[in-house]
């Protein structure tokens, strides 16, 4: 069958590295020491029940954070999990630091990261989307960025955000859709930095909750897309994008007094097994493209589960989604900036020959589905 044509090339991508790398036996440990500090209960006996038999499962193995809490033991010297000034005493006064102090760890983190992005950039981006669903602020990161770099004139900005895990996946078609105008030396500049571990809640007991407390992590990435190909880039040749009926309860991402309340359930897996081998058909047949040309998956990890559950439902082998199950192994679920980081995986990857198809796929409130497909160049 004949293949879809190129929209735009993901040219290059680069990874951010956040200040603190834990061990997930590290993370696991901290948040059960929080626990255990409330008090007890048996809803609390629970859920230490279930930390303790996730301290063996090896699917993460590290995550990545901007909060220095979690490398330390004293609660005196905590920055966000201290002894808070909020003047509700209702509420236990340090497991729920006000959102305003979590936002300003996340603006000041943020702006850092996107300076790290850019240090090495000497011609200012034609356009800079910026994407985040874990922070917000106005004016956001790239606006700061653009006015340190001088770069008012030439860069024109585009904010994403409350997509959650899914939104590089748009973000890096809007980017190919803007490259399309540009001369071939220019690149619009696709940012997306996600500080999940700002939204920790130490003190959850309902199994959901303890599962996000030690999945999700932070994380960043940089993607300069641009109308011509270079050596290992990946061509952009096609969108997808639907929702699943029925499903907007199982994934949300609210804004609560003292944090971003992440709604994550376990029959997310039910509902995507029910649906996405027909989603994948419907995308690969209005594209011409069959499903056995199609070598690798670059399927967001939600979860281990996800993902493998996906590969059961598709009957795929374990190359296909080799990079997949390896960067949540490393980073956790670091939100959107996930599949950047398998992408360039995928990217680095000399054993992945030029010409081969990647369809990759992530997942977010709505309950949304997005995919797209890739060429190795």
């Amino acid at each position: 069958m004949t293949e879809p044509k190129p929209i735009a090339f993901i040219q290059s991508i680069q990874s951010i590295p956040t200040p603190y790398q834990m061990p997930q036996s590290e993370s696991i440990g901290w948040i059960m020491r929080a626990l255990q500090r409330s008090g007890s209960s048996p809803e609390q006996a629970k859920a230490l029940d279930l930390y303790e038999r996730m301290l063996g499962n090896d699917s993460i193995v590290s995550r990545g954070s901007v909060l220095v809490d979690y490398k330390r033991s004293a609660w005196n010297d905590m920055t966000l999990f201290k002894e808070s000034i909020r003047s509700d005493k209702s509420l236990s006064p340090w497991y729920a630091p006000p959102l305003q102090d979590r936002m300003k760890i996340y603006v000041d983190a943020a702006d850092t990261m996107a300076r790290q992005a850019f240090a090495e950039t000497k011609i200012a981006p034609k356009y800079i989307v910026d994407i985040s669903c874990t922070g917000y602020r106005a004016p956001y990161t790239a606006q700061m960025l653009v006015l340190e770099k001088g770069w008012e004139k030439q860069t024109r900005l585009l904010k994403i955000g409350h997509m959650g895990c899914y939104a590089s996946v748009p973000g890096i078609h809007i980017g190919a859709q803007l490259a399309r105008s540009l001369e071939d030396g220019e690149t619009v500049s696709v940012l997306s930095t996600e500080l999940c571990t700002l939204h920790l809640d130490p003190l959850a007991t309902d199994a959901d909750q303890v599962v996000s407390n030690i999945l999700f992590a932070d994380g960043c990435a940089k993607m300069n897309v641009g109308r011509v190909g270079t050596p290992n880039s990946l061509a952009l040749l096609a969108h997808y994008e639907a929702l699943v009926p029925a499903s907007t309860q199982y994934m949300a991402w609210d804004l609560q007094d003292s944090r971003f309340h992440m709604t994550l359930s376990r029959k997310v897996v039910t509902q995507l097994n029910a649906v996405i081998g027909q989603h994948l058909l419907d995308f690969l047949d209005a594209n011409g493209v069959l499903k056995s040309e199609v070598s690798r998956y670059a399927i967001h990890p939600g979860g281990p589960k996800i993902v493998e559950s996906i590969q059961e439902a598709l009957k795929l082998d374990d190359e296909a989604v080799r990079h997949s199950k390896a960067i949540l192994k490393k980073h956790g679920n670091m939100s959107s900036a996930t599949l950047p980081h398998v992408w360039k995986a995928m990217q680095d990857d000399k054993t992945l020959k030029a010409g081969e198809l990647i369809v990759s796929m992530a997942f977010g409130p709505g309950l949304t589905v997005t995919m797209n497909l890739l060429q190795k160049v």
